[in-house]
């Protein structure tokens, strides 16, 4: 005959735990839930609000009459706080008119940034492409100028287009609006 050391118990009876260790297992198990489920909320904010920003290999140097030359890079502009430009009347007299939208960091805050700039509406940018081509326009056409990195749907440039940045003047016609910019000089009359 085997000896059993544990006491047997009569069919259909259930073991009672003494009710100090139900409570203090209970508690462990409802403390591993709720630090999963901070986790797991955690994660799905941190995945929601982590917009992924393309790399790009671009730099956009302002420079002249300005108080501190300063030199962006592509991550410099994304990092910096965006504003929109919405329902621009692309004004082409070559196309059929249409609105567009675009989100980017303003040029004024850009003019701002290096510890600032003061200057005269009458005053003008020199305006340097990628393939070295120069453009002339006055500070007053260039209000509410956008240094755009995203179009209206949220399209970021550098994944669509050559050129991850445009400058955007929503005064001028989109035939002035610049592709690729890599440098603006500031001048004063």
């Amino acid at each position: 005959m085997v000896k059993l050391d544990t006491p047997v118990l009569p069919v259909g009876s259930v073991p009672v735990l003494p009710v100090g260790s139900v409570h203090k297992q209970m508690e462990k198990i409802m403390s591993i839930i709720k630090t999963f489920i901070v986790l797991l909320i955690v994660l799905l904010t941190l995945a929601a609000c982590g917009e992924t920003t393309p790399q790009a290999n671009w730099e956009l140097t302002i420079d002249g009459n300005v108080n501190q030359n300063v030199t962006y890079t592509y991550q410099d502009l994304v990092k910096l706080p965006r504003a929109q430009l919405k329902d621009i009347l692309t004004q082409n007299p070559e196309n059929p008119d249409e609105r567009v939208s675009w989100k980017g960091v303003t040029l004024f805050q850009l003019l701002q940034e290096p510890g600032g700039v003061e200057f005269d509406i009458g005053w003008s940018a020199l305006i340097t492409l990628a393939d070295g081509s120069r453009y002339r326009m006055g500070l007053a056409d260039l209000r509410g100028a956008l240094v755009a990195l995203q179009d209206g749907q949220g399209n970021w440039l550098a994944e669509t287009t050559e050129t991850p940045i445009r400058l955007i003047a929503p005064n001028k016609p989109s035939s002035s609006w610049l592709q690729g910019p890599v440098r603006i000089t500031i001048s004063a009359p």
